[in-house]
């Protein structure tokens, strides 16, 4: 019985480390639009605006996108959303909008976290083409 209780924990652990803001604020722009396929590429840009605009030019089509601020966005996230968003490119920008020498602690998820950063202004779009 023990055993069982420690694996639905770490069981319940991993399933809730694909989500995150990532998935959270995400806004979708297309629904019902086409599935698209293939492996999920993905680019850290300066500009997402610049570079959406590039992207779209060269065929890609806009699905969704999300915006936050708070932790920098792990690719195992990135990657979630995208499938579940049948998007196969993902263009994010992170910008730390941390003040300099400002301190936060933090409780949250059964765990207690700070330091001196993590806030980050997030934008993500996710585009899909046909390959």
């Amino acid at each position: 019985m023990k055993r069982l209780s420690i694996f639905i924990t770490f069981a319940g652990l991993l399933c809730g480390c694909a989500n995150g803001p990532t998935h959270d604020y995400y806004s979708p722009a297309l629904v019902g639009g086409p599935k698209f396929k293939g492996p999920t590429t993905m680019a850290l840009v300066p500009d997402v605006a610049v570079e959406k605009a590039k992207c779209l030019a060269e065929g890609y089509t806009l699905i969704g996108s999300t915006d936050y601020t708070g932790k920098y966005p792990e690719a195992s996230e990135l990657r979630a959303q995208a499938r579940r968003a049948y998007a196969n490119h993902v263009i994010y920008s992170v910008k730390d909008v941390s003040a300099p020498g400002s301190w936060h602690f933090s409780f949250g998820g059964q765990f207690g976290s700070g330091g001196t950063g993590g806030d980050n202004e997030v934008h993500i779009v996710f585009l899909g083409k046909e390959r």
